[in-house]
């Protein structure tokens, strides 16, 4: 099903599964998200010079919605530009993700050992701001640490080690292998 409505200043098309919002500025979040009756995602492309260009756009707003979706702590508007290491990794081919990642991502008792993973390499591998991110006590913090590295025979003192693993999470997040509480 295709609807075509001329609807907030633009061209508004409806599909099964989304709708576009072609417009020649940028219309407020809110009356995007007041024109739609469902919880809605929404990803934003990258203004274009010219309406031949408008499918360019339109395939990075789709990129941004997918990727909204699949990562909730980027909130419900997402501008293409700002997705950040999730614009490369969605080009990415179906790629292996790091055989200790692998492992904790089999069973789902590790789960609070990859959020704590995740949340320390989100911040640079500060004990200090993963303790008060996660309200754990350093000691807790420190410890889980220890199990990573112990059931994903890895160092998080190696760099290399440490990208790749937050690379594979990030991976894993969004091909939906991986999906935190928070």
């Amino acid at each position: 099903m295709l609807t075509v409505r001329r609807r907030l200043g633009g061209l508004h098309l409806v599909r099964y599964d989304h709708a576009t919002l072609l417009t020649t500025s940028s219309p407020p979040a809110e009356e995007v998200h007041a024109a739609m009756a469902l919880p809605v995602v929404v990803g934003v492309g990258r203004p274009k010079p010219s309406l031949a260009e408008a499918d360019a756009s339109y395939a990075e707003a789709l990129h941004a919605a997918q990727v909204a979706a699949r990562v909730p702590g980027l909130g419900r508007t997402v501008e293409w530009t700002r997705l950040g290491v999730y614009r490369m990794l969605t080009h990415v081919p179906r790629a292996d993700l790091h055989p200790g990642l692998e492992r904790l991502l089999a069973d789902a008792q590790h789960l609070p050992l990859l959020e704590t993973l995740e949340t320390y390499l989100d911040l640079a591998g500060s004990a200090v701001a993963t303790s008060r991110r996660l309200r754990l006590h350093r000691t807790s913090l420190y410890y889980r640490l220890q199990r990573v590295e112990e059931l994903a025979q890895t160092d998080l003192k190696d760099g290399g080690e440490r990208l790749s693993l937050h690379l594979s999470l990030k991976l894993a997040r969004l091909s939906g292998r991986y999906r935190p509480r928070s």
